[in-house]
């Protein structure tokens, strides 16, 4: 992890073991496998070691399609409920706004986000079946 301190290295593995914890009590001990949107901060050396430290099998750049909003279950359905949300509030500020956000999110009903990760499948699919193009009237 060339060029992050030490203090940066424990910090991040502190938060991906919290991570780790987190997502295993979600899926209650059941198979998960992590995907990230590979925003160039995502693909540094030392982010991809703390990956494969605590996240083994997660999907790599080579796996998973870049600039794929419409199969990352944040972008086409979570944040949308997020910002719904706090809509119409204002927030003084940055700390006020994360606040608001994590409240919101634990708002959420487990429900949803378990339709939301299982209709990745479906949309998958239909990737698939378009040959990567727009699949959305597929769905």
């Amino acid at each position: 992890m060339r060029g992050l301190g030490s203090a940066e290295i424990a910090r991040r593995l502190q938060i991906s073991s919290s991570t780790v914890r987190i997502l295993r009590r979600h899926f209650a001990g059941g198979p998960f496998i992590l995907q990230q949107d590979w925003a160039p901060s995502h693909g540094s050396r030392s982010t991809l070691a703390v990956l494969e430290a605590h996240f083994p099998g997660f999907l790599d750049k080579n796996l998973w399609p870049a600039s794929s909003p419409d199969l990352n279950p944040m972008d086409f359905s979570v944040w949308g409920m997020l910002e719904g949300k706090i809509a119409g509030k204002v927030f003084a500020t940055v700390d006020d706004l994360k606040a608001a956000l994590e409240v919101a999110w634990a708002s959420i009903d487990d429900g949803y986000l378990r339709r939301t990760v299982n209709s990745v499948k479906k949309r998958l699919r239909a990737c698939v079946k378009a040959r990567g193009s727009n699949f959305e009237i597929l769905l």
